[in-house]
């Protein structure tokens, strides 16, 4: 089982470096070589994996070409959700401030090496990686298969929070209070977006492989249709074919009496000929 992963994370790994017009045919050779070598259960997922995006090929390389770059952003996201969270509580609002604009500069910067036609896409995706561990992990390892939006308390790259207006000192404890609800209360809306973009990304990725299903079912079908009538035309030539030799066995018998019937007529002409040479 450990060999068979390691068979199919080195397969993941290559394909999703590959452009995305290479990367159906790199992968189902990879997967009919494994299973021409009896790894049947490696081939079956590696046919499983799913052909990247445009935008999520663009990021898929920008993980492998500026690695540091990206790990850089990740920081900037945490540092990001840190200030959020203390401007939530009272803390300092330029802070925050900075935390947004180092993470939009590193955003902007990412993008600004992807093709014009995805670099809004790919933007979007560097965000979501940066507020977002699960989409952050898969960017890391280079293995986006779309891309994705950021969601939750960040719906804007350096969106500020408004934080309560000030009150009399004596009523802080109360003040911050309140704001750590608002805080929960924000962490809890971020938590059910993050759910229904699983759940919806779910849904979505079962309605490919249901596709996938119903056209290699589909594919069975024909090839099994092929299969029967080459069998009938196997059968009819092999009749065919054992009536030819049937008949072949019958002409060469004829062709020899016919031979044997000529010697015979031949020989009786030759000595009647000579009987009637002699009686001359």
């Amino acid at each position: 089982m450990a060999a068979e992963g390691k068979a199919v994370e080195r397969a993941a790994d290559e394909l999703y470096g590959l452009p995305p017009g290479e990367f159906t045919r790199a992968r189902d050779e990879r997967a009919k070589k494994l299973r021409k070598e009896g790894d049947r259960e490696a081939a079956d997922a590696v046919k499983a994996l799913r052909k990247p995006t445009v935008a999520a090929a663009a990021l898929n390389e920008l993980a492998r070409r500026r690695r540091k770059d990206v790990e850089r952003l990740l920081e900037a996201g945490e540092d990001l959700q840190a200030a959020q969270e203390e401007l939530l509580a009272g803390g300092d609002r330029s802070a925050f401030q900075r935390a947004a604009a180092s993470e939009r500069d590193l955003v902007a910067a990412l993008a600004g090496d992807a093709d014009p036609s995805v670099a809004e896409k790919v933007a979007a995706t560097l965000h979501a990686a940066a507020l977002d561990p699960e989409v952050a992990e898969e960017l890391l390892e280079g293995r986006l298969v779309r891309e994705r939006e950021a969601i939750g308390g960040f719906g804007a790259i350096g969106a500020e929070p408004a934080p309560a207006r000030p009150r009399a000192q004596a009523k802080r404890p109360k003040r911050t209070a309140a704001r750590r609800g608002r805080a929960d209360a924000t962490k809890r809306k971020s938590d059910d977006a993050a759910h229904r973009e699983r759940l919806s990304a779910a849904r979505t990725d079962e309605r490919h492989a249901r596709r996938e299903l119903d056209a290699a079912a589909s594919a069975v079908e024909h090839a099994r249709t092929r299969a029967e009538a080459a069998e009938a035309h196997a059968a009819e030539a092999a009749e065919r074919a054992r009536t030819t030799a049937e008949r072949l066995k019958e002409a060469r018998r004829a062709e020899a009496a016919a031979r044997r019937a000529h010697e015979r007529a031949a020989k009786a002409l030759q000595n009647a000929e000579l009987g009637a040479a002699r009686g001359s």
